[in-house]
C-alpha cells in the first residue's frame, strides 16, 4: 500500500477542520467535553469539527447519540497519538521538522492574509447575504483598460443625458432598452434579476446595497466593465437553499428538434395540474407523469439549491412560494412544470458560515480589488520604492513587442539576477524574485512589458516578502490563533508519523494469511455470468486482498496502541454536554 492510500481519512480530516477554522473566543470554550490525560477537549473543538463532517447545523441536529461518541472517539484517537509522539520527541525529527519549515513559508503570509485582509470583510459580506436584490442596470462602455480622456468625457455626457431623460419621468427600463451597451439588457430592460453579495464586481455591489427601492444612482457608477446608472427595483431577505418538486411535462420533438404537438403537452399538463388540486398526492403524479428521470423516481424531488441555479422562469417562480405551496404551470424551455417548496435553509448565524464566507470572498470578484489596495497600502507605509538603476537594467533587455510570458526571464538574466529593483523597509526584491514570482504567477503573461505593467510586476512580486515582514512586525508566531493552528498541524504530522512508522511499516502478510483471507471472504470476489455465480481466482484478487487485509490489520493494531495509551493517559467523557452539542447554534 502507498503512503498516500495509507494516509487516513482521519488525519485528513482533522488537519483540514483545525487548519481552516478558527472560532471566536465564547463562554464555549471553558466547556469541557473530554479529558484525555492533562488535555481536555472543549464543546466547541467537537461541535466545529463535526458540523464540517456532516455538512449543515439541521444535520448535527439530527444525529445520535452513539454517532456524536464514534466522532469524538475519532478525536480522542488522535488526541492520544500526538499526545505520545511529542512526549517521545518525535516532533523535533529531521523529516517532521523540514516539513514544517517549509508549510510555514506559506502559512504565515496565509495566515496574514486570512487575518488582516479576508476576515476584516466577511462580516460586511455576510450583512449583505443576509439579503438579496433585483437591480437593473444601464451601461455604456469604456475601452478598458485605460480610456483616453476623449472616451472618458464621451462616456460621461452619454450617461449624463440618460439620467437626465430618468430624472425627467421616462421609464427606466424603455430607456434602457434604447440606449444600453450591454446586448442583454436591451432585451430586458436592464434587469439583472435576482443577487447577492459577492456576485458582482465592488463598485457596483456598494451602490446596489445603499440604494432604496425604486431609486436610481444620481452619478454614473465606475466599474472595470464601464459606466453603469442603476436602479434598484427590489430587496428582500435570502434564503441560503431552498428544497422543491417538480412534475415536468416535456415538450415532444420532432427529427429536427422542432416543438411538435404542444396543445397536447399543454393539455396533460392541464390535467395533471387538474388532478393535483382534486387531492391527488403530488409524488405519485410525478411517478407517474414526470418527463424528468433524475427527479420522477423520488416523487419529483429536486433537493436543495440556490437562487440563480435553474432557468430564470423556474426559479422566479418557485422563489414566490411558501412552503407547501404549488404552483400553476411555469413554462420553460424544457417544456411545463408543476412546482412546490418543499423546505427552506434560512441564512445561519455569522459563526457557522465564517469559514464558508471567507471561501466565498476568496472566490468573489471584490477579492482582488480589497487584496490590492492592502498590498498597496502595505507597500507604501513600509517604505517601498523602485530602484531606478535595477528598472532600467530589467527594462533594458524586454522586448516591448513581446508579452512577458513569450520572454525568458532566467536566460535573459543569467548574470543580472541578483540585481536589486525594488526595496522596502523589510528587504530588497532582486531580478530573481521577480522571476520565481512570474514563473507561479501568470497574471502578467500576457501584457506588455511597458513601464506601467514592470512597475506593476515589481509591486506584485514584494507582496510574499512584505507580507512576512508584516508578520515579523506583528509577531504573528506569538498569535494565540497561528499558534493552536500550527500546533494542529504539528498533530497531524506526528499522528502521520506514528501510523506509518510504528503500524504500517509493522504489518507482515503471510501467504496462509492471505489464502484464509480469500477463503473467508471469497463471495467478495464474485460475479455472475449467464452461466451461474463465479469467483475470481486468488491470483486475479490478490492485490485487492493484500490491501483489505492490510486495513484490517491496521486497526487491530491501532486499536491495540490505542488502549494501552488510554492507561497512560486515563479518557474521560462528559456524554451529558455531548447530548447538549449544537443546542446553543443557531
Amino acid at each position: 500500500m502507498t503512503k498516500k492510500k495509507k494516509f487516513t481519512n482521519f488525519f485528513a480530516l482533522i488537519l483540514l477542520c483545525f487548519v481552516t477554522t478558527l472560532v471566536a473566543c465564547s463562554s464555549k470554550k471553558k466547556i469541557t467535553l473530554a479529558e484525555v490525560g492533562n488535555e481536555k477537549i472543549y464543546l466547541y473543538q467537537f461541535e466545529d469539527q463535526f458540523l464540517k463532517t456532516v455538512g449543515s447545523l439541521d444535520s448535527a441536529k439530527k444525529t445520535s447519540l452513539a454517532q456524536r461518541l464514534d466522532f469524538l472517539n475519532l478525536m480522542i484517537k488522535f488526541r492520544l497519538k500526538t499526545m505520545d509522539a511529542r512526549e517521545r520527541g518525535l516532533l523535533q525529527s529531521t523529516d517532521i521538522q523540514n516539513d514544517l519549515n517549509e508549510y510555514k513559508k506559506n502559512f504565515i503570509t496565509a495566515f496574514v492574509i486570512d487575518k488582516y485582509i479576508v476576515s476584516p470583510n466577511i462580516k460586511s459580506l455576510y450583512d449583505m447575504k443576509k439579503n438579496e436584490v433585483r437591480a437593473s442596470h444601464i451601461l455604456i462602455n469604456l475601452p478598458m483598460p485605460a480610456p483616453s480622456p476623449e472616451d472618458s468625457i464621451r462616456a460621461y455626457d452619454k450617461a449624463n443625458q440618460i439620467i437626465e431623460r430618468i430624472n425627467k419621468g421616462e421609464d427606466f427600463g424603455k430607456v434602457a432598452s434604447e440606449t444600453t451597451e450591454d446586448v442583454s439588457g436591451q432585451a430586458n430592460g436592464g434587469d439583472l434579476y435576482w443577487f447577492t453579495g459577492g456576485q458582482t464586481v465592488p463598485e457596483f455591489e456598494e451602490i446596489v446595497y445603499k440604494l432604496k427601492k425604486g431609486e436610481v444612482t444620481k452619478t454614473p457608477v465606475r466599474t472595470s466593465f464601464g459606466l453603469h446608472i442603476v436602479k434598484l427595483t427590489d430587496k428582500q431577505p435570502r434564503y441560503e437553499q431552498i428544497k422543491a418538486s417538480h412534475i415536468l411535462i416535456q415538450d415532444k420533438r420532432d427529427s429536427l428538434g422542432q416543438i411538435s404537438d404542444s396543445l397536447v403537452t399543454l393539455q396533460t399538463a392541464q390535467d395533471v395540474l387538474s388532478k393535483l388540486k382534486s387531492g391527488t398526492p403530488f409524488e405519485e403524479l410525478a411517478a407517474q407523469f414526470s418527463d424528468d428521470p433524475g427527479s420522477k423516481t423520488r416523487g419529483g424531488d429536486l433537493g436543495f439549491f440556490e437562487r440563480r441555479r435553474m432557468v430564470q422562469p423556474f426559479d422566479s417562480a418557485v422563489f414566490s412560494l411558501k412552503v407547501g405551496e404549488v404552483t400553476d404551470l411555469v413554462r420553460t424551455q424544457f417544456g411545463w412544470h408543476i412546482i412546490k417548496l418543499t423546505e427552506v435553509k434560512e441564512v445561519e448565524d455569522f459563526e457557522l458560515q465564517k469559514e464558508k464566507l471567507k471561501t466565498d470572498f476568496k472566490r468573489a470578484p471584490t477579492w482582488r480589488n480589497v487584496y490590492d489596495k492592502y498590498m498597496e497600502k502595505e507597500r507604501k507605509s513600509n517604505g517601498f520604492e523602485v530602484d531606478i538603476t535595477g528598472f532600467e537594467i530589467f527594462r533594458s533587455k524586454m522586448d516591448s513587442n513581446k508579452t512577458l510570458g513569450n520572454h525568458n526571464l532566467d536566460s535573459l538574466f543569467a548574470n543580472e539576477k541578483e540585481t536589486i529593483v525594488a526595496r522596502f523597509k523589510g528587504g530588497e526584491i532582486k531580478i530573481k524574485d521577480v522571476i520565481d514570482f512570474t514563473n507561479i504567477n501568470k497574471d502578467f503573461a500576457n501584457n506588455a512589458p511597458i513601464t506601467v505593467t514592470i512597475n506593476r510586476l515589481f509591486g506584485a512580486a514584494s507582496d510574499t516578502p512584505v507580507l512576512l515582514y508584516i508578520a515579523d512586525k506583528k509577531n504573528i508566531e506569538k498569535d494565540a490563533e497561528y499558534v493552536e493552528m500550527l500546533t494542529e498541524y504539528e498533530n497531524g504530522l506526528l499522528s502521520f508519523k506514528v501510523d506509518q512508522e510504528e503500524l504500517w511499516s509493522k504489518i507482515v502478510l503471510k501467504p496462509e494469511d492471505i489464502q484464509n483471507y480469500y477463503e473467508t471472504y471469497k463471495e467478495k470476489f464474485s460475479y455472475t455470468d449467464s452461466t451461474g455465480v463465479k469467483y475470481r481466482t486468488l491470483d486475479e484478487v490478490k492485490a485487492e486482498v493484500q490491501n483489505l487485509l492490510q486495513q484490517d490489520k491496521f486497526k487491530e493494531m491501532e486499536s491495540s496502541l490505542v488502549e494501552s495509551l488510554k492507561t497512560k493517559y486515563p479518557v474521560k467523557i462528559n456524554e451529558q454536554v455531548l447530548e447538549k452539542a449544537f443546542t446553543e447554534k443557531k
